[in-house]
């Protein structure tokens, strides 16, 4: 395991150890019930070295190895691997889908 210094760090700090958007994250919290990052009562989410370790394997998972959202959550549930052969057609289409909402953020800021 990776050592880092602190003991709790920003979303943004952590969008910035992995080079991903705020809002992946935000979006992987509601897709990943083992990813919850603890809040402060203001609500600003700080995340833990433990929680970092679980995005690291998230994006090892979904941005490495191309899987899907469902498709990582079977990898974290049964250990690695996923049997679906439309994976990378499906992969394609998240890809796009994460690009239009990523332009719909972009174009309602």
């Amino acid at each position: 395991m990776e050592q880092y210094s602190k003991q709790y760090y920003s979303i943004s700090e952590v969008a910035e150890i992995f080079k991903v958007k705020t809002s992946k994250l935000r979006y992987w919290e509601t897709q990943f019930p083992h990813l919850i990052p603890k809040r402060r009562s203001s609500g600003i989410r700080k995340y833990t070295p433990e929680d970092i370790q679980k995005i690291k394997v998230l994006i090892q998972l979904i941005d490495e190895k191309g899987l899907t959202i469902e498709g990582a959550k079977q990898a974290i549930n049964h250990r690695g691997e996923s049997k679906n052969i439309n994976t990378p057609l499906i992969n394609q289409l998240t890809e796009i889908r994460q690009f239009l909402q990523g332009l719909r953020e972009d174009l309602g800021e």
